[in-house]
Parts: structure tokens; sequence; C-alpha cells
């Protein structure tokens, strides 16, 4: 079986959708060696394996028409049995001799409509309900991203397949774990490329109100866009934290490992996720999570207790507070637990339920 793949989007940083892309279909390679994969993009800087391209600019417009227009003539033109749009899109034609996968990660642009123009909003609600009309089978990454799409597009939740992503193996194994930490002190942790999307603000609001979280750094990692930087850093100065927070920036697998191993606790605060890479790294890391009890995350956060209400700051600056006052003890039981709940999420595991998908849609 011929597969077909639009891993456009693979090109961009390696977060999110591009991340689950390298994943998923290395893992493929390995375990899959009777069906030939092969991937659709506009350049072939980054590759994956056999790849084919239409090259175009790369602006928001010639994205549109690749994923909706161009795709289709690269699987006429390859003879593609099933493709798989594994970011939001499959193209406008649906031809009869393929079949259609697509995977949907969240639906925050209709949660969260004001973040996005009402152009890309229009864009995306239209181009989602088009590929669910036309797909022979969904795939949602959590519970919580099956719900909304039943919500939103009326779907048959029936038609929704879940499959859960994966922990990096790196992350799970126990190489490259540093003794020495890369932050002077005791510090807790916190991932974004959207400070204000994750939520970030608010931890800034708890930090800035308590006298126990003074004590320790505040370290927020992850690719931060200029424009998104600037404003971070206002607020930083506004309520007077210059001392108290460090913005690490872009950080490799490496070095987000040791930010992870070694931070008194991480906080996700985020007011929505599909899935929540992150939350399942620290514990693979062996660090104490906090995090949202919104969306996905509910999914996979074995501890309740550690859940946050992420409109309240007083609730934040509570659970805060109240994790640094476990017992060593008490923290050790909770790492052991996190892990053992984290090592349940592979992307070995991944791969099998997508391959059993892509036979089962196949009839092969």
């Amino acid at each position: 079986m011929k597969i077909g793949i639009n891993s456009r989007i693979f090109q961009n940083s390696e977060s999110g959708i591009p991340y689950f892309i390298k994943h998923l279909y290395m893992k493929l390679a390995e375990i899959d060696k009777k069906n030939k994969y092969i991937f659709f993009q506009t350049s072939d800087e980054k590759k994956l394996g056999e790849t084919k391209l239409i090259k175009t600019p790369s602006n928001r417009i010639s994205n549109v028409i690749f994923d909706g227009i161009l795709v289709d003539r690269l699987i006429r033109r390859e003879k593609i049995d099933l493709f798989h749009g594994p970011s939001h899109i499959l193209p406008g034609i649906k031809r009869k001799k393929t079949k259609y996968i697509v995977t949907i990660h969240d639906l925050s642009f209709l949660v969260f409509p004001e973040q996005n123009s009402k152009i890309f909003n229009n864009y995306l609600r239209l181009a989602i309900g088009h590929s669910l009309k036309n797909a022979d089978a969904i795939v949602a990454d959590s519970l919580s991203t099956k719900e909304d799409i039943g919500r939103f597009y009326s779907i048959d939740k029936s038609r929704i397949r879940v499959i859960p992503l994966g922990v990096s193996d790196y992350f799970l194994s126990k190489e490259d774990i540093s003794t020495q930490s890369m932050i002077k002190g005791k510090y807790f942790f916190s991932l974004t490329t959207h400070p204000k999307r994750k939520n970030i603000y608010k931890v800034l609001a708890a930090l800035s109100k308590s006298k126990k979280l003074k004590n320790l750094k505040f370290v927020i990692a992850g690719l931060i866009s200029n424009e998104y930087l600037l404003e971070l850093k206002n607020e930083i100065n506004n309520l007077k934290l210059q001392d108290n927070v460090i913005l690490f920036g872009y950080s490799t697998e490496a070095e987000l490992k040791n930010l992870y191993h070694h931070a008194a606790f991480f906080v996700y605060p985020s007011f929505y996720e599909g899935f929540g890479f992150p939350i399942l790294e620290s514990m693979a890391c062996g660090a104490p999570v906090i995090a949202s009890a919104t969306s996905s995350m509910i999914e996979i956060m074995p501890q309740k207790e550690w859940l946050i209400n992420p409109q309240s700051i007083d609730d934040i600056q509570e659970k805060m507070e109240k994790i640094l006052e476990i017992s060593e003890n008490e923290r050790k039981i909770l790492i052991e637990k996190n892990l053992e709940f984290a090592r349940e999420f592979t992307w070995h595991k991944t791969a099998i339920e997508y391959l059993k998908l892509y036979e089962e849609v196949s009839g092969a």
C-alpha cells in the first residue's frame, strides 16, 4: 500500500504538530516494512523519507493552496492508496481510489476565537469541516478533542478514533541526565511559545503575591516570538519580578531534560490543550507537575489534587506553595507514580494504533 502524507508543516520549528509528524513516522518506519510512505512538502530541507515536492513560497496563502489543491496533484501523480492529513486538513477533492484519514489535534481556534483573525478562523472552520466530511476516518489525540469535534461540527462521535500521543524515548531514558543543574539555585519551570494563551501571566501574578515562591527562580523556556516576548518582559517589569524570572528561550532536548529534571516542580497552567506533551515529558524526567483542570490535561494528570483552575491566581498560588511543602517521601512517591503513568504513553503504541487504522480503512 502506498501511503501519502502532507508533511508540509514538518518543515516548521520542531514543536507541536511537526513534533508529532516526526515521531509518528520515525516509529512507523521502524515497525512497518510492508507499506510505502511518501511525504508531500514544499521544500526538502527537512525530510523523513521519500519526499515529493511542489515548491511554493513560504506564506499563509501558498500553504492554503498547497494543502487544499496541490497535494491532490501529488496524490494523483503518485497513485496513493491512502492519504493522511496529520494537521487538520485534507485536500479539497476526494478521489474514489484513495482513502483519507485526518488527524485533529485541537480546536483552539473555535474555543478561543479571539486569539486569531476572523479570516483565519473562518478558513480553518470551513476547511476542517470539509475535511471531516470527506474523511474515511477521523483521529483525535484525546477524548477532550473528540468531544470538541462532536460539539462544534455535529460529527457522529463513533466516527472518531482517539489515539493518544507518546513521550519521546529520550525523555523516558536515564541517558543525559546531568547531576548538575543548568540553573543556579532552586527554581520552578514552565514551557511556552505563547505566554498569554498558555496563561503564564497568571503564574507571574501568583509569584508576585507569594513570599514562599519569591525564594525560587521562575524559569520560562520556549521559542517565543519577538512581539510576545516584549509583552512578557513588560509584564515582568510591571510586577517587579526581574530578579525572579529567567527567560531561557529555545531549549534543545538535552537542555529541556535538564530543566525538567532539576525543577522543584513544573507548572502548566494552559487554558486549553489538545494533548499536552510537556506534562508527560516532565513526569518522565522526574518533575512534580501542576496543570490546569481543563480539556485534555485532566486525562494525562494522574494525581488530580495537583490540577488547578487556570482562571484563579489564588488557586495557582496555593497549589504551587503546597507542592513545595510536601515531605521528601511524599515528593518521591509523587514522582514515581507520575513516571509510571508517563511510561504508558509511547510512540511505539501510537504508531501501532495508526498502522491498525491504516489497514482497517484500506481493507488491507
